[in-house]
């Protein structure tokens, strides 16, 4: 009896496919795969023409995904993973397995890079790779075993778990302390240099708004897309700086910086630890359950 069983597209098609749908981008796909982009695009065509499917809308700045893509990148993403980790484990000199780690930068230079010995000697069957990014994934976790994000928890399709509580102070250094006097009326601090971190709901305006005082729109003399350049900042005197109190553990217990008015303002956003929706690996669960222990002996 003849099989009807389709053979397998070619490999390279499949590889330049999962590395362009994973990456949203021909031109990072062709540097991951050390090929030029025209090749990669002719291998995606050639997949697309063996499959007789489209495999994505081709936009100007950014790949996305048919429905069809989504639900064949991971199955792809796991079978290249899991040849690759078998090749390393039989063939490979170092045979730790390889936790790749995706977060914001703040929360890496602020919080896990003066803890992650301690999950090494913990745990020394793992090796890690960190990768920052300064805005969080949205539709998956992308290029990585887990994601550290900050957000509000509404991502979709993904195991999401809230990690941290936090409110919203205003800090300043005390060589800024010293040179100004920081009132304790609220409207008066707008005679002072205001500084902010950009991408959250609450704000300056939101911060007066609380606390009656109303229709002013403050315009902070510095914004930052990461609360590490705001807190360096602040550090050095530049102005009052409104911030999450998560990462400002280690500089307020240093006295680099100083809570600068008593009012603090819950936080909506928080750090939340993202999965891809399936069964965690044990590199996954053994990091996640330091996680777990470290943040909650931290408070």
């Amino acid at each position: 009896m003849k099989s009807h069983r389709k053979p397998l597209p070619p490999l390279n098609a499949l590889k330049a496919f999962e590395a362009a749908a994973r990456l949203r981008s021909l031109t990072r796909a062709a540097e991951e795969l050390h090929v030029t982009q025209g090749a990669v695009s002719q291998q995606v065509k050639l997949l697309e023409q063996y499959l007789d499917t489209q495999l994505f809308y081709r936009k100007p700045r950014k790949l996305e995904l048919t429905d069809a893509a989504r639900a064949y990148l991971p199955v792809l993403t796991d079978a290249f993973n899991n040849l690759l980790s078998s090749t390393n484990e039989l063939f490979g000199n170092d045979q730790r397995a390889l936790l790749t780690i995706k977060c914001g930068t703040s929360f890496i230079h602020r919080w896990l890079m003066p803890r992650l010995h301690r999950f090494y000697q913990k745990h020394p069957e793992f090796r890690i790779r960190l990768m920052s990014a300064v805005w969080p994934s949205q539709d998956e976790v992308e290029e990585a075993d887990l994601e550290i994000s900050n957000g509000f928890g509404n991502w979709s399709g993904m195991q999401v778990e809230r990690l941290t509580r936090e409110h919203w102070m205003v800090v300043a250094s005390p060589a800024f302390m010293a040179r100004n006097l920081v009132p304790q009326a609220p409207e008066k601090l707008l005679s002072l240099p205001l500084m902010s971190t950009i991408g959250d709901r609450e704000n300056w305006q939101v911060w007066f708004r609380r606390q009656g005082v109303m229709d002013i729109h403050p315009e902070p003399v510095l914004e930052s897309d990461t609360s590490t350049m705001a807190i360096e900042a602040a550090i050095t005197g530049c102005g009052l700086l409104l911030t999450r109190s998560f990462h400002l553990q280690p500089v307020l217990a240093s006295g680099d910086l100083v809570q600068a008015h008593p009012f603090t303002l819950e936080s909506s956003g928080a750090h939340y630890l993202v999965l891809p929706n399936k069964p965690p690996s044990p590199k996954v669960t053994a990091f996640r359950d330091w996680l777990r222990s470290e943040i909650q002996n931290s408070h």
